[in-house]
């Protein structure tokens, strides 16, 4: 009995497999896409002015990708130059005469992330659209109305500025009563639900 056995030529590189042919341009993309999300992650706040032109021809690209992604929030607040705070002062009257005041959102407010959700609340109603306001204002006071009881809510926005250099050197406080501008946006009355 004999065997026969042919073998194969020996070559220095190994054919290439289908697996292997389909995982690079995978890897590929999926490095490309790394690359660009963490480049849009860094252009996000550079592009705050002062910046250079090609940082924000830079913006001008990501700024979309990171508005579906919902990440391109924030960034003022660390910026150079932030804006100011956007407060809501209220006053709520209830049938009985008392009054009860407050502001939106309250430095008490526990835990710090609620605290900070209110902030985002009272910060978008000064960057809502003008025919908006309205109905925004109303839904505070009716909120505010059925959290206290009240039948009337008496809304006033309150512009926290920042502070000067020279009020910071005067040892001035970041809560000084001249740091804030009030606005009154007006009395609700209130559903009582």
């Amino acid at each position: 009995m004999s065997i026969h056995v042919e073998l194969a030529p020996i070559t220095d590189r190994p054919a290439p497999s289908l697996r292997r042919s389909i995982r690079s341009p995978l890897r590929w993309a999926l490095n490309s896409w790394l690359v660009f999300h963490l480049a849009a992650i860094v252009i996000a706040p550079a592009s705050m002015r002062p910046s250079s032109e090609l940082t924000r021809s830079a913006w001008d690209l990501v700024h979309p990708y990171l508005q579906v992604l919902y990440l391109n929030h924030g960034n003022q607040f660390f910026a150079p130059e932030p804006g100011e705070s956007t407060l809501l002062a209220f006053e709520a009257e209830r049938d009985d005469g008392t009054v009860i005041r407050g502001r939106i959102p309250d430095r008490t407010t526990w835990p710090r992330l609620l605290y900070h959700r209110h902030f985002m609340l009272t910060e978008h109603m000064s960057d809502a659209p003008a025919e908006l306001l309205p109905l925004w204002h109303d839904s505070y006071a009716q909120h505010i109305g059925s959290r206290f009881g009240a039948s009337r809510v008496r809304l006033t926005q309150q512009t926290h500025l920042l502070p000067t250099m020279e009020r910071v050197r005067d040892a001035g406080r970041l809560d000084d009563p001249e740091s804030y501008e009030q606005q009154p946006l007006g009395e609700f009355r209130c559903d009582g639900d």
